[in-house]
């Protein structure tokens, strides 16, 4: 699904997480998590986004299980592990910590 981490940031509002992905179809997957100020204590806190196509719970386990294969490769771990660890909240699975 995913061939390497290509970008990651940390929005200056308040948050949020952002990290960029290239597919296998050598397009670049952009998702967000939504920790704003303005969301805090509403439904859109904590959401993850994709700016390619929304996200359905099977898709948000199956996006975790692929970036969990790019852990290893990846310079920015803390970041992608919080990436994966949001998405299975997301997909109704209870995260599990990366193997090294």
């Amino acid at each position: 699904m995913f061939t390497l981490n290509v970008d990651y940031a940390i929005a200056p509002d308040g948050g949020s997480l952002a990290l960029s992905v290239e597919r296998l179809d050598g397009k670049t997957e952009c998702f967000v998590i939504n920790r704003s100020f303005a969301s805090h204590g509403t439904p859109d806190y904590n959401a993850v986004s994709s700016n390619l196509r929304s996200l359905s719970a099977n898709e948000c386990e199956e996006i975790a299980r692929h970036l969990e294969e790019l852990v290893v490769d990846s310079t920015s771990i803390d970041l992608v592990t919080e990436f994966i660890k949001t998405l299975k909240a997301h997909s109704g699975k209870t995260p599990e910590p990366p193997a090294h």
